[in-house]
């Protein structure tokens, strides 16, 4: 598309963002080749399927055979469910990683929900929940190994095993799916957190040996051997993104390579002008021409979702061309400088792709001093949204 001089469908907006519906789900088949077949992958199609959409994205993974997903919220779950269930795919297995809060169980129960358990408390509510539920008990178990955001602590961990050796059975009554933690660094192979995190969780499930293990989120799934266990859940390498963004190198960079980017954005030129050298450009004059220049406005901004931090760091492309970001972002635009580029080639463009082949996510957010995750899950409501590959 960055070669494209007849302008895009933009409708009524000035920037287009296009979801390729066909590339996550080529990502979440290569991520289920790396697994054995007593590995499931679930798909984590939490925060809108990372902005890009869940009511799109996940029929379609359902569709090629995900059997299980992972939202944040009761909201976000009831949401996933009524959509599976318009599609045909009410039976697909949804679980709430924020677990189950005082007052939701009914509303669980009623969407077939399964409540990430994180503490002792909402363990013994899920539990004596029964009258409320209609006997419905399905959830998962997290424990913390390591990341010390959700989960039972160390403590509570160690209570709820003596009292399964003791013979006591603080379980009973749960159709416990899975015991699940979550590691904090699976893509660094340099460090040695998640190999510690693995130790860890190996001996947990050793006392509860009934029940299917979940360690890997997308990091653990690209590791493979032992992270692989009943089942992954891989997040942000559906998207297209690998986890350790530019930081690849060997493998992770074949890795990365085999990840399908899903996102293409693109903006309409709203101006050209001719600059005089010594004009500064934007808010506070943070740009100052050195020569005259061949300036295009584009119609994006931080409004939409562009990153403010991207001013005088960022490139577009052009008629295949990169071309520099100068001076701030505002609400609604940037500005580019084209004047080193082939102007006969600029004549008959209407528009920059900002966000594709020819600047990648990964390099999107290292010049915004971010990860790709924000810049996906803060992508605005004011673009049009194209699907293609449904």
């Amino acid at each position: 598309m960055s070669g494209d001089t007849q302008s895009p469908d933009f409708g009524h907006a000035d920037s287009l963002i296009t979801v390729d519906i066909g590339a996550i789900v080529e990502n979440w088949r290569y991520l289920d080749s790396l697994s054995g077949p007593r590995t499931e992958t679930a798909s984590v199609v939490k925060a809108n399927a990372y902005g890009l959409g869940a009511d799109k994205v996940a029929p379609a993974l359902a569709g090629a055979g995900c059997r299980t997903f992972f939202v944040m919220s009761l909201d976000e779950a009831v949401a996933l469910r009524r959509v599976l269930t318009e599609t045909g795919y009410k039976e697909r297995r949804i679980f709430a990683l924020g677990g189950c809060h005082v007052g939701q169980e009914a509303a669980f129960a009623e969407s077939r929900i399964m409540p990430v358990i994180n503490s002792l408390d909402q363990l013994r509510r899920w539990r004596d929940a029964g009258s409320m539920t209609n006997g419905w008990s399905a959830a998962a178990l997290h424990l913390d190994t390591g990341m010390t955001r959700l989960g039972l602590d160390p403590k509570e961990t160690s209570w709820l095993l003596r009292r399964v050796e003791a013979g006591d059975t603080p379980l009973a009554g749960i159709d416990m799916q899975l015991v699940m933690s979550h590691l904090s660094a699976g893509e660094d192979l340099a460090g040695d957190a998640s190999d510690r995190q693995l130790a860890s969780f190996a001996r947990l499930c050793a006392a509860l040996p009934n029940l299917p293990a979940s360690l890997a989120n997308s990091g653990g799934t690209l590791r493979g051997g032992d992270f692989h266990m009943a089942l992954n859940r891989p997040g942000i390498a559906l998207y297209g993104l690998h986890p350790a963004g530019l930081d690849t190198a060997g493998d992770q960079s074949d890795q990365a390579a085999s990840l399908h980017p899903a996102v293409t954005w693109q903006a309409r030129i709203l101006q050209r002008r001719t600059a005089a050298a010594g004009d500064r450009v934007g808010y506070n004059g943070t740009h100052q021409l050195q020569r005259e220049s061949h300036i295009f406005t584009l119609g994006v901004g931080y409004a939409d979702g562009y990153p403010r931090s991207l001013g005088n760091q960022a490139t577009v492309t052009i008629a295949g061309m990169p071309a520099p970001v100068i001076g701030r972002v505002s609400m609604d635009s940037i500005t580019v400088d084209v004047t080193g580029l082939d102007q006969a080639r600029l004549a008959n463009a209407s528009h920059a792709e900002i966000l594709g082949a020819g600047y990648a996510l990964a390099r999107m957010a290292g010049d915004a001093g971010t990860i790709g995750y924000e810049i996906l899950t803060q992508l605005g409501r004011r673009p049009t949204r194209r699907y293609v590959n449904c």
